[in-house]
């Protein structure tokens, strides 16, 4: 797989400026500058135009259509359709609804960094890396509630403590009706529990574009050994309207390689992933740089979602699949069904993330911020994400004491900082290689 992880996203709601309307995304960064109102003049608003259509031009997934965004908004900036925009935040929401209204891709959107607050520690979900919960329910039937799929790092030992807990289950259902999405590789590893033990099967594709040219690359996601096997075990997918991007990817796969039943709502019809492009002025923007690609169809769910084998609504979904397996009458709801989940959340740090904090305390000084935290092929918008930390952290002192408080929903690790008058709390996540990837906070302790 390439350095540049794909984000089959949407994952961080409340981070991401990367946001379609229902759903969240993987990994973002928000200003630390505090709102403010914009006043955008002409030159700026034909500088974001031009820099706009030219990286939608050399880098959107399928060149045709990222010309046609290109010419669309150059077309209105020069008939004149932008002028009275003087806010960058309506600016940004504009151009987002009129590529989307001639591109037809719910991940690409463009977004204001400089007028939005930075995200809280508190408001940040609960669970680990996305797995929320896991139940052994009346029957042999095991639940898993997945609400997105975060780094396979974080991810993967979570899962497994997860699926640990569900061994020996009949019948095993998968619930994404909340899944914003998050990391291909993940979903992959989940689908791994439910293929044939010893048997290696690609699940998943994705198809990148190379920037500035019309050249393509194929990265393959192959099935992984796993410490329990659900081979053969009925499998239920649960689906609403709201389930985007890669917890699409799960439905289809089970789908497609008839590992599973999807039960529910048609998705979101997302599967372009993509990264976030510094535009200028204070916009981003994120681009769909590649598709998904099935290996049984060749194809995916984008702008389509995904067709559930049995079509109900979402609410219904949990209720009436229960029926399927025999369950009479059925909870409507697993708080109903289990009101005690087997899984919980590691009450241990992953590796580095105390150490990392430190290195990033101990440089706060200094004028720029140490990039050798990070890996060197590092994008501009992770790059961007350490220097809006090192502002962050800037008027600090270093804490008495770093103290672990508990995995988050999103894939961050969350501590709590110890001053003589004040505890702040504040989150970070890194790579497989212990490098720097973002950072969350500091906000008051709660």
């Amino acid at each position: 797989m390439s350095p540049r992880r794909h984000a089959l996203v949407m994952l961080l709601p409340l981070l991401a400026l990367t946001v379609p309307p229902s759903a969240g995304a993987q990994t973002a960064t928000a200003s630390a500058t505090p709102a403010r109102t914009s006043n955008l003049d002409a030159a700026a608003r034909t500088a974001i135009v031009a820099q706009l259509a030219a990286e939608l031009r050399s880098r959107y997934v399928y060149p045709e259509v990222g010309e046609r965004g290109a010419t669309a908004i150059t077309a209105a900036a020069t008939s004149g359709a932008y002028d009275r925009i003087v806010d960058l935040p309506a600016l940004a929401t504009r151009l987002t609804e009129d590529l989307r209204g001639v591109m037809a891709d719910k991940h690409l959107m463009v977004f204001d960094t400089s007028n939005r607050p930075a995200p809280g520690v508190a408001s940040m979900p609960s669970g680990e890396a996305g797995i929320v919960r896991a139940d052994r329910l009346p029957g042999g039937i095991g639940y898993l509630q997945i609400d997105g799929f975060a780094n396979p790092w974080a991810f993967k030992p979570a899962l497994d403590r997860a699926m640990a807990g569900l061994k020996g289950s009949r019948a095993l259902i998968l619930d994404v009706r909340g899944n914003g999405g998050g990391d291909p590789a993940s979903v992959s590893y989940l689908v791994s529990y439910l293929v044939p033990a010893g048997k290696r099967t690609e699940i998943n594709r994705i198809v990148e574009r190379k920037t500035a040219t019309t050249e393509f690359k194929r990265d393959s996601f192959f099935s992984e050994p796993t410490p329990v096997s659900f081979a053969g075990v009925p499998a239920y997918v649960l689906t609403s309207g709201n389930t985007f991007s890669g917890g699409e990817e799960l439905a289809y796969d089970m789908q497609t390689l008839k590992l599973g039943t999807v039960v529910g709502e048609v998705t979101g019809g997302g599967a372009n992933p993509g990264e976030r492009v510094s535009i200028g002025h204070g916009v981003m923007a994120f681009i769909p740089t590649g598709r998904a690609e099935s290996p049984v169809t060749g194809s995916n769910w984008e702008g389509r979602g995904v067709q559930p084998d049995l079509k109900i609504p979402a609410a219904d979904a949990f209720a009436t699949t229960l029926r399927r397996l025999g369950q009479m009458p059925a909870a409507a709801t697993i708080e109903a069904a289990s009101p005690v989940s087997v899984f919980a959340p590691r009450t241990v740090a992953l590796k580095g993330g105390e150490a990392m904090l430190r290195r990033l305390f101990a440089g706060r000084a200094a004028s720029e911020p140490d990039y050798t935290l990070m890996k060197p092929d590092a994008s501009e918008a992770g790059r961007a994400a350490l220097a809006a930390t090192h502002r962050r952290l800037q008027p600090l002192g270093i804490p008495q004491a770093i103290r672990f408080r508990r995995p988050d929903g999103f894939g961050f690790d969350e501590f709590t900082l110890v001053y003589p008058d004040r505890t702040l709390l504040i989150g970070i996540m890194l790579d497989s290689d212990g490098k720097f990837i973002d950072l969350i906070g500091p906000d008051p302790s709660k």
